[in-house]
């Protein structure tokens, strides 16, 4: 009998339940509709998300500041790493590996002063050392740099060699001889370096006091200031916390944010140290008085300290930032202070390293900013001081009152965007300073972690940790503009060159090149310095140098650096407050006051009050311009004079124009600039305000508001050639002025007879958008060209970008509402109507007709080429109404 192949048997398929089915239909439909929600979400987010441009990079429209979720008036982060340039890429802050003990880990800072006198800032970098287990004489050097005025340094050679496990440093007059000396905290190390004169065709030495004798600790930031008003320099000293290093073959562990790590990088380990008061008997010694006077903050762990006038009783009170414990207060009295934490609501009780301090909103007091550890956000403590906004004609700094005020702060750092954005990082070097010169306080944070992270011996899930290779996880800067004092915004896009993950420590800020901006300086503890130009500042500009008397070693009395010093500047109603002091995180900015004030040609007023409580006033000062004002006299001295706003190149003409102005001439200056102004807006007399503009141009040639006025009355007059000239001249005074730019392209436009006019407009309004791409009068005035010149696609997409970046712009939506009813889309005609009728207001009321050509009166209200049309716009939705001469105008 042969082989029969037997087929497999086949099971009869079962038919499903109608239950069954139809849940398995569901399950295919859900299944399908999330796959198609995922495309589509792929699709939308690369279709939305912001491109990562580098700082200063051409933007191709403004909607990429939209897509970032930024103000559209956000200044571009403009900043050009110049480390290497300027000299400084030679410093290191640690050398070898750590060993996760504490001290490795929390420096180093960096001091910016003038200890040469020559008008600029020099540096001194604190190096954090190297791992404890290492001779000193392994670990990176501290070192001094001199600013040689060209954009570069040199390191002095002859500073003393400094090993230390480095903290902090400061820098201040402390003997009464007219220069700055230096004082550098660090891990069982507190030194005092005097500041000695040149001897006959040597430089400058520093020596090392060995008189400056104090108890071993671990000593943190430094602060200078007069506490007891006798003229001379006391110092406070912030102490961290008793260490140990740990016995050979310890190893313990603690909890620090879910994370197990060595006891010995924790705080919490070790007992706190107490802090100094450093009194300055004004014969050359010291003697601490911290518990006297109650300021000993036994219990603190204080890494940084500040002295400032916080309560405006002309006495310098101190702040004091905590790791894991309570900040401090202490509110000077005369004989003692007042312990004022808690009453005055900032007992920070939260991790604080970085502090800084300055008048956010404008409102007249100083408030305070303050960095904190992983996971508790950073503070700005606005002052309560002042309820109301203060009066010009009474001033800020009058005499302090008898009883002093009751002094509170509010933490307003969530509502303002300061709050979540810090949660991931650890804060250290801070600073409230004007970057962009729009006269508003900008923040600045350094970021890196204090967790460590582990290399791996390889790739894959199944690798070891390295147990001997331990790095600090890296963390990006904070670039935090103020709009206006609504709120802050982070400028620095993830991915920036300058926003690269770093282990960051100290950051102090310096004009180091005179050009009438702030530049940063940050000290990396993953590698050296980063020295960051500043780029970005647009606005006007004006510095003071601040020079109190001083007592000597000697009794008698020499220019001091203002430390301690208030001063408060005045644009029309406006005060900006800035002081001599500050802390940063182990670091010194500038002792130089930087007033950024935006399109304001100057101060009205200055008010100065002095470290002894003494007032001064001076003014008016004209901006873009460096001022030294020394205590008892009663003149400012102009130490040079910078024609133009920031970053314009001054040609030969202006440098030989820019000759300093005596206070009598610019007094004159002002008086006549004053005159002329309201002769143009308030008595509408343009002839006047001519002859008064050429007045005051003859006084100043270099100021350019006198220049630009006088254009548009020159306009008005009917003197189109001369406006033009003047226009130009502006332009090639500055060529980087928006303002020049457009409204030259406005004049040429206007008086324009034939399409090479209108191809100079053109081109000269692109100038200005490409030095402002965040203005909207340039793009609509591109729009209007675009529409002269017959390309309605070209207006169109000029028109849409100016409504996009302002919703206020009614000429954007009128021009775009003509070219609907063009193609006879007549809907969407009337809808662009109503949205430049709401864009108008609810106070609007229309104008009376203005005939063709008459703009007399009307210039410095910005005349454009097409504005006309709908100024006299009566709000009417009727199409043909609306655009019925626009229409004949451009023959469609």
């Amino acid at each position: 009998m042969g082989d029969s192949v037997v087929e497999p048997h086949k099971p009869v398929p079962r038919k499903l339940g109608r239950r069954r089915r139809r849940l398995r239909l569901a399950v295919g439909l859900l299944t399908a509709v999330v796959l198609v929600a995922a495309l589509v979400g792929v699709w939308a987010y690369r279709a939305t998300r912001p491109e990562t441009r580098r700082p200063g990079e051409e933007l191709p429209d403004i909607t990429d500041r939209l897509a970032r979720d930024l103000p559209v008036d956000a200044p571009d982060p403009r900043f050009t790493d110049v480390t290497a340039a300027a000299g400084l890429n030679g410093f290191r802050t640690f050398t070898g590996e750590r060993t996760s003990q504490l001290p490795e880990d929390m420096g180093g800072g960096a001091a910016w002063g003038d200890f040469d006198g020559d008008g600029d800032d020099d540096l001194f970098l604190v190096a954090a050392g190297g791992a404890l287990t290492r001779p000193a004489e392994e670990w990176a050097p501290s070192r001094l740099y001199e600013n040689l005025g060209d954009g570069t340094f040199r390191a002095v050679e002859s500073f003393p060699e400094t090993r230390i496990l480095g903290m902090g440093a400061a820098w201040g007059d402390c003997d009464g001889d007219g220069d700055l000396d230096l004082a550098v905290s660090g891990y069982r190390a507190l030194l005092l370096f005097r500041n000695e004169p040149a001897s006959e065709g040597g430089e400058r030495r520093f020596v090392r006091d060995p008189s400056f004798e104090v108890p071993e600790g671990y000593w943190a930031g430094l602060a200078w200031g007069d506490f007891d008003r006798d003229r001379d320099l006391d110092l406070y000293v912030a102490g961290y916390v008793r260490y140990e290093p740990p016995e050979s073959g310890e190893r313990r562990v603690s909890q620090q944010y879910g994370s197990a790590v060595p006891y010995t990088l924790n705080p919490a380990s070790f007992e706190p140290e107490r802090n100094l008061l450093l009194e300055n008997r004004g014969d050359g010694t010291f003697e601490d008085v911290a518990v006297g006077y109650g300021v000993s903050n036994p219990g603190g762990r204080s890494l940084q300290a500040l002295w400032h006038d916080l309560d405006d009783d002309g006495r310098l009170d101190l702040y004091v930032a905590n790791d894991i414990s309570d900040n401090a207060l202490y509110l000077n009295r005369g004989e003692t202070f007042e312990d004022a934490g808690l009453a005055a609501w900032v007992s920070d009780y939260r991790g604080a390293m970085g502090l800084t301090v300055g008048d956010w909103n404008r409102d007249g007091d100083e408030d305070l900013f303050i960095t904190h550890w992983l996971g508790q956000e950073n503070a700005l403590y606005d002052s309560r001081l002042r309820q109301e906004p203060p009066d010009p004609g009474t001033g800020v700094l009058g005499p302090p009152p008898a009883t002093p005020p009751r002094l509170t702060f509010s933490d307003l750092s969530a509502p303002l965007g300061l709050g979540p954005i810090a949660l991931p990082l650890v804060g250290w070097g801070t600073e409230l300073a004007d970057l962009d010169g729009d006269g508003w306080l900008d923040l600045i944070v350094v970021n890196g972690s204090t967790l460590e992270e582990r290399e791996t011996d390889g790739e894959g899930a199944g690798d070891k940790k390295r147990e001997g290779s331990r790095k600090l996880q890296p963390q990006k800067p904070l670039l935090l503009w103020n709009e206006h004092g609504e709120g802050f915004h982070d400028l620095w896009p993830a991915g920036s060159e300058l926003a690269v993950p770093r282990v960051s420590r100290g950051m102090a800020v310096s004009d180091y090149d005179l050009d009438g901006d702030l530049d940063v300086l940050v000290v990396h503890l993953d590698g050296g310095a980063q020295l960051l130009r500043n780029d970005m500042q647009t606005g006007h500009w004006l510095e003071l140098r601040l020079r109190d008397r001083r007592s000597s070693d000697g009794g008698t009395e020499v220019p001091g650096d203002g430390e301690g010093s208030t001063a408060v500047a005045w644009m029309g109603e406006v005060p900006l407050r800035r002081s001599v002091t500050g802390g940063s995180y182990l670091s010194q900015s500038t002792r130089t006051l930087h007033f950024g004030l935006g399109e304001a040609s100057g101060v009205d007023k200055l008010e100065v009050r002095w470290p002894t409580g003494a007032d001064d006033t001076f003014g008016p000062l004209p901006a873009d311009s460096r001022w030294e004002i020394r205590e008892g006299e009663g003149e400012p001295r102009r130490l040079d004079s910078a024609p133009g706003p920031t970053n314009a190149t001054a040609t030969a003409t202006e440098v030989e124009e820019a000759e300093p102005l005596s206070r009598e001439r610019v007094r004159e200056f002002w008086q006549i600039q004053r005159a002329a102004m309201d002769a143009m807006k308030r008595e509408d007399d343009p002839a006047k305000a001519a002859e008064l503009f050429e007045q005051a141009l003859a006084l100043d040639p270099t100021h350019q508001d006198s220049r630009y006025y006088l254009a548009s009355c020159l306009w008005s007059l009917g003197q189109r050639d001369r406006a033009l000239e003047e226009i130009g001249e502006l332009r090639r005074r500055n060529p980087r002025s928006h303002r020049a730019q457009r409204q030259w392209a406005v004049l040429r436009a206007l008086a324009a007879t034939g399409p090479e006019d209108l191809e100079a407009a053109e081109a000269a309004a692109q100038e200005a958008l490409s030095i402002n791409r965040e203005e909207t009068g340039a793009l609509l005035l591109l729009g209007e060209l675009s529409l002269l010149r017959g390309e309605p696609e070209e207006a169109r997409h000029h028109l849409e970008l100016a409504c996009r970046s302002n919703p206020r712009a009614v000429g954007g939506f009128f021009l775009r509402g003509y070219l609907a009813w063009r193609e006879r889309d007549r809907d969407q005609a009337v809808e662009l109507l109503r949205k430049a009728r709401k864009a108008l207001g609810p106070e609007w009321k229309p104008k009376g007709a203005v005939a063709e050509g008459d703009v007399a009166v009307r210039m410095h209200q910005e005349e454009t080429p097409l504005s006309r049309y709908w100024e006299t716009w009566d709000g009417s939705e009727d199409p043909a109404s609306a655009f019925g001469d626009l229409a004949e105008r451009l023959g469609g």
